[in-house]
């Protein structure tokens, strides 16, 4: 009997380990849809003021049509940021509201192709621009659009816990952006021509380079930094669900899956409000195929402890 509640107790104190690890993940993730929430923010507020400073200064210093500045990939980039900021916006929110910060697919490469295409400017700011005209890359606004913003929406792009592991499909679609540009960039200068209403050769590229050469390194440079991205993020990701999956035994029976998705029904109730309660499909269903479960046990399993909880927090009432 002692040997059996010795087992008992121990096997109660790293459950209720485990329980303190879960929460400890849930305030994390929190933390980091906070976090991602003032990125997003700050890169629609930055990026704007960014654009309308870009079109100013190309309509009062150079006396050019404001739009003309549209022609340069960092506006175009900028614009995009704020763009994917303003899809991922109401999930940050969400993010805070519930346990997790879910994206959908689409929204999360919307983010990815932002990054990617924010990340190439960043680059070729650092690595070209800074050295032959440091004002032009960092002077005025100019160093809100070449520093602050890519590196906004960097950040918020690896504080995002999607769940989702970018594929090479992925990794192409991330280039798309640049891509366009450089495909428009090399008709409006090369085949149009600025005497002929084309745009004005504004990199210099057919002065110091031949765009047979420019064009495929600019895609390969590109794809370069998409691949670096998705690696970093889908190491990121399989790190954080390995974290999250090690609180869980390997041998749970199906009856002891289920008390978890209790648990976890039970913890979300706790964090999420009346009207805002989320079901956690992608955990629930990764623990099904895990231990060989029923994924609508678990559903309703956890559904019944978020039920319970509330219950139970509506009596202390």
């Amino acid at each position: 009997m002692t040997v059996i509640k010795k087992a008992k107790e121990m096997t109660k104190m790293k459950d209720m380990k485990n329980t303190s690890i879960r929460e400890h993940l849930t305030v994390l993730l929190r933390r980091r849809s906070v976090i991602a929430l003032c990125c997003v923010i700050l890169t629609m507020t930055l990026a704007f003021y960014g654009v309308i400073e870009g079109v100013n200064r190309m309509n009062n210093v150079m006396h050019e049509n404001g739009f003309m500045s549209f022609t340069y990939f960092t506006m175009v980039s900028n614009v995009f940021a704020a763009l994917s900021a303003a899809f991922v916006f109401p999930f940050a929110v969400e993010g805070i509201r519930k346990k997790r910060f879910i994206l959908p697919k689409w929204a999360a490469l919307i983010h990815f192709t932002a990054t990617v295409s924010i990340a190439v400017t960043m680059f070729f700011v650092f690595a070209f621009v800074s050295w032959t005209s440091p004002y032009d890359a960092f002077g005025g606004s100019n160093f809100v659009t070449h520093v602050i913003c890519p590196l906004l929406i960097i950040v918020s792009f690896f504080q995002i816990e999607s769940g989702h592991l970018f594929t090479w499909k992925d990794r192409l679609f991330g280039i798309i952006l640049c891509v366009s540009y450089m495909l428009v960039y090399y008709v409006e200068v090369s085949l149009i021509g600025e005497a002929n209403g084309g745009w004005p050769d504004i990199y210099r590229v057919l002065e110091y380079i031949s765009p047979a050469v420019a064009i495929p390194s600019f895609i390969l440079l590109s794809f370069g930094v998409s691949v670096a991205v998705s690696f970093l993020s889908n190491r990121l990701t399989k790190k954080r669900n390995k974290k999250m999956f090690m609180l869980w035994k390997d041998d749970l029976d199906p009856v002891e899956v289920k008390i978890e998705a209790f648990g976890m029904g039970r913890m979300a109730a706790q964090y999420g409000e009346d009207s805002n309660l989320q079901i956690p499909y992608d955990i629930l269903t990764s623990l099904a195929k895990r231990y060989e479960a029923d994924p609508g046990d678990l559903m309703r399993a956890f559904v019944k402890g978020l039920i319970t909880e509330r219950r139970d927090l509506e009596n202390k009432k």
